[in-house]
């Protein structure tokens, strides 16, 4: 009986453990999209957001790849990660993400793979977000969050 009770504790801690490894969920807003690719707002900047930074390039052959100079060492001169992507419906997708183009955020966005949802949004000077006067342009696409910086700002004034 005990090595039952063991074995499903085991099952259910690998199961837990690899359903936040590969189903990240970040903001889990809705994606919006006329339908277009809207590549040339995708191309021309770095897709960065949280802890990655990201360039699309398209390739001669109309191929895409996704450079990825996000660093596991903390080396800045690290090269970056290639990964192949290719064009679903609206959006660019490696094996792990998936980028777009939300028209109702007007920003690019990175997506779940799987459910299409939106992950992270990409901003330009996201690294001023504690900002205070950036705080007011803050849109209000993740209630908690503006809420939080919001609050935050109101004690600290």
């Amino acid at each position: 009986m005990k090595k039952i009770i063991m074995a499903l504790l085991l099952l259910m801690g690998v199961i837990g453990f690899s359903e936040e490894e590969f189903s990240y969920k970040g903001y889990d807003l809705p994606f919006t999209s006329d339908g277009k690719l809207h590549e040339e707002i995708l191309l021309k900047r770095e897709i960065s957001a949280d802890d990655t930074s990201i360039e699309i390039k398209k390739l001669k052959n109309g191929k895409y790849q996704f450079w990825d100079y996000a660093s596991d060492t903390g080396d800045e001169n690290e090269p970056p990660r290639i990964t192949n992507a290719v064009k679903e419906k609206n959006v660019l997708c490696d094996e792990y993400i998936c980028i777009g183009y939300d028209t109702k955020l007007k920003d690019p966005v990175i997506l779940n793979r799987k459910t299409k949802r939106i992950i992270s949004i990409v901003r330009e000077n996201h690294d001023k977000i504690d900002d205070p006067e950036h705080l007011k342009e803050f849109p209000e696409d993740n209630p908690e969050m503006y809420k939080l910086y919001r609050d935050y700002y109101k004690l600290y004034k």
